[in-house]
């Protein structure tokens, strides 16, 4: 399976999209995006930095949803807080020659998904243009 991650940091984000990166490589194979810097969505707080990771796993969708959620807090991310030390969200996933699909509960994908995301999706604005008005 082929999974596209957004991951996203407001505390101490170079540790933790490393820690993140690093992590990630045990499930399968990852290709990471440059970091870019965002302004949190909410107009509150610090400025977030953004990457966008492809990994290529023998993992299920929920496994993989379950072990970014292990990661999380393995990196001591707080919930419910405006002080992220890390968020991953998987965007879609596919079989690989298979069209993607799209997590429906990140649409419409935000700047701070979509510029990362096209660095390593081949296509991805024509995906984009078809999910997204």
């Amino acid at each position: 399976m082929r999974y596209w991650l957004a991951l996203g940091s407001n505390d101490q984000p170079e540790s933790s999209l490393d820690f993140a990166c690093v992590e990630l490589a045990k499930l399968g194979e990852v290709f990471c995006s440059s970091r870019y810097e965002f302004p949190p969505r909410s107009g509150v707080g610090v400025d977030y930095i953004n990457m966008a990771v492809r990994l290529d796993s023998e993992l299920t969708v929920d496994e993989v949803r379950k072990t970014i959620y292990q990661l999380e807090d393995a990196a001591g991310r707080i919930r419910k807080s405006s002080v992220i030390r890390l968020d991953i969200d998987v965007i879609a996933w596919e079989i690989v020659g298979q069209s993607a699909i799209f997590d429906i509960h990140r649409l419409p994908l935000p700047m701070d998904v979509i510029v990362p995301m096209k660095e390593i999706w081949t296509g991805f604005e024509q995906v984009v243009s078809i999910i997204q008005p």
